[in-house]
């Protein structure tokens, strides 16, 4: 593994730790649940773009952002991809966190455990509506060609 791309891995799993912890994750009680849920979130999400950009966080913010060229970039199909990937592992570990403050008191409610099942829900969704999203504007621009 390449030297630029670890660092990549560690820096990533650093902010999304710290983000975990000022969006309400516990500070000082389960610092290993939320490391281990930090480290899932980049593993599940961001490999694929942390590979593919040689684990330059610089380049991997702007294209995540769409800053300067990437937008040239982003029109590709795996990059497509990649960029609904992380976003939806991110909105679905989101979302996750709604369960948690309920007074249920189930076992399933604890940090992070709805969060990490959340966020593979969301990381396999995005790959399907991209999926669906490009196979239909594919059919419509076929769909044009023809007429």
């Amino acid at each position: 593994m390449n030297m630029s791309i670890g660092f990549c891995y560690l820096q990533l799993i650093g902010i999304t730790y710290v983000i975990s912890v000022l969006m309400g994750a516990p500070l000082l009680t389960d610092i290993l649940q939320t490391l281990m849920f930090s480290i899932y979130i980049v593993l599940i999400g961001f490999t694929p773009i942390i590979i593919s950009l040689k684990g330059n966080l610089h380049e991997i913010y702007n294209f995540l952002f769409q800053n300067e060229f990437y937008l040239i970039i982003s029109t590709s199909k795996k990059f497509f991809y990649m960029r609904n990937l992380v976003w939806g592992t991110i909105i679905g570990a989101w979302l996750g966190a709604i369960p948690i403050p309920l007074d249920w008191d189930r076992w399933w409610q604890q940090w992070p455990i709805t969060c990490l099942v959340s966020s593979t829900i969301g990381a396999s969704c995005s790959i399907i509506i991209s999926y669906l999203w490009l196979w239909i504007r594919n059919k419509q621009k076929y769909n044009e060609d023809i007429e």
